[in-house]
C-alpha cells in the first residue's frame, strides 16, 4: 500500500512539472524529502518509548505492582518485538513473518513457542505483551 502512495505521489510530482508548474514540482520534492528524512527518527523515537516502557513495567512488577500489557504482538513492528525481554532481532523478524504468512498470532503462548524463547523471560512478556482476541486453544479427542 505504501508503495503504491509513493507511486501516485511521484507521478502527480512529474505530473506537475511536466504541465509546467516546477514551483509545486519543487515544493513536492521538498516535502518529500522532509518526510523521508524524518522517518528513522520517528523509527528511533519508538524503540526508546518501548525500551522506557518495558523497563519501567518491569521495574514495577518486581515490586509487586500490578501493571496492563501494552504491547499488542501481533501489531508491534519487528523492532519494538526487539525489546521484549528475551527477544533477539532475528526473533523479531521471525515473528513479523510468521504473522505475515500464518495470520495472527491466537495467543500470547503461541507467541512464546514459536519463537522458543526461554522459559526464564516468559513472565516478563507476559506482564508487558499481550495478544488482542486471544483465542483458547482447540482440544481435539481423536
Amino acid at each position: 500500500m505504501r508503495a503504491l502512495i509513493v507511486a501516485i505521489y511521484i507521478i502527480t510530482m512529474f505530473y506537475f512539472l511536466f504541465r509546467g508548474y516546477g514551483y509545486i514540482f519543487a515544493s513536492m520534492l521538498v516535502l518529500g524529502i522532509i518526510f523521508i528524512m524524518c522517518l528513522p527518527m520517528h523509527k528511533r523515537k519508538q524503540i526508546e518509548n518501548a525500551k522506557i516502557r518495558i523497563i519501567h513495567a518491569l521495574r514495577k512488577k518486581s515490586k509487586g505492582e500490578i501493571i496492563k500489557p501494552f504491547i499488542e504482538v501481533n501489531s508491534a513492528p519487528w523492532y519494538v518485538l526487539a525489546e521484549l525481554p528475551g527477544v533477539s532481532i532475528e526473533a523479531a523478524k521471525q515473528a513479523v513473518e510468521l504473522r505475515r504468512h500464518n495470520g495472527a498470532f491466537p495467543s500470547i503462548n503461541v507467541f512464546i513457542a514459536l519463537l522458543h524463547i526461554k522459559q526464564i523471560y516468559v513472565e516478563h512478556i507476559k506482564s508487558v505483551a499481550y495478544v488482542k482476541n486471544e483465542t483458547a486453544p482447540i482440544n481435539r479427542k481423536e
